[in-house]
């Protein structure tokens, strides 16, 4: 998929901006239409008054012809504009803002959890863009079982746990391929996080504390994911050779599923059926 150029996007800014416009009456925005009003949205006035900006900027930016707007000022617009938080969410991203940083524990619905327990055996775990494990299957609990000292909050981190925790280590057979390849799928997220702070303190942290880390990551290399193989080694599996995959959760666009399976009637799904029966 072609990336859309700074043009591009400003144009589609523009658009869904006069389309949210036309889209609010002025009763919903508390504005008494007056008896020859003949516009039935709001009009450019109406929400640069709102956001608190001028109406020639605002007027600018509809038409594409604005670099940058603060964070502050895309809020504004979106309560001038009634937006619910997907369009709050696509307005940030045309704009080039990340999204706010959730308070809390991360959610994940009923659905995705649903689909986390109809993947058994096989594992399931739900990451986000920074690979942050925030959800797992009862099969993913079972393997993590002998885990000494299982980390918790910002620690739980797929990419942290890497470099980090011995039983990482000992458990994927090709441990420095794996971290690369980890450290190069973080890179490229470097670009779209590059305002997130939470993304940010977690490649201080890294950089700071793992030499092998600091030296993959000045490398800056990059790869999307794709699906592949790995090879990991348990007590309660042997050394088996997982097939994974990436589902992204479509509501939630920070979020996706991560599977490991084996084919049906395979060693490896024999294996996974009895740390399931663990």
């Amino acid at each position: 998929m072609p990336v859309p150029t700074a043009d591009a996007r400003r144009r589609e800014l523009g658009d869904f901006l006069r389309s949210r416009r036309g889209r609010v009456t002025p009763r919903e925005a508390g504005i008494v239409p007056g008896p020859r009003r003949r516009t039935p949205g709001l009009r450019r006035e109406e929400v640069a008054a709102a956001a608190g900006v001028s109406l020639t900027w605002y007027t600018w930016l509809e038409q594409g012809r604005v670099n940058g707007v603060s964070r502050q000022v895309l809020d504004s617009l979106a309560r001038a504009l009634l937006l619910d938080e997907p369009e709050h969410r696509h307005l940030l991203e045309l704009a080039g803002e990340p999204a706010a940083e959730p308070s809390g524990p991360v959610p994940v619905t009923r659905e995705v959890r649903d689909l986390l327990a109809m993947v058994e055996p096989n594992l399931g775990h739900v990451v986000t863009r920074r690979l942050d494990l925030v959800a797992w299957n009862a099969p993913v609990d079972a393997l993590l079982r002998d885990m000494p000292d299982r980390p918790s909050g910002e620690d739980l981190n797929i990419v942290w746990m890497m470099f980090h925790n011995a039983w990482m280590r000992d458990r994927f057979a090709d441990w420095e391929a794996e971290a690369r390849w980890l450290t190069a799928l973080l890179r490229n997220e470097a670009g779209r996080q590059a305002g997130n702070p939470r993304f940010q303190r977690l490649v201080a942290r890294l950089t700071a504390t793992s030499p092998r880390f600091r030296a993959f990551w000045e490398s800056h290399d990059i790869v999307p994911f794709t699906p592949s193989e790995r090879r990991l080694r348990h007590p309660a599996l042997g050394e088996v050779t997982l097939r994974y995959m990436k589902i992204n959760v479509e509501n939630d666009p920070d979020l996706s599923v991560l599977l490991h399976y084996a084919p049906p009637g395979s060693p490896a799904a024999e294996a996974l059926a009895r740390l399931s029966r663990a």
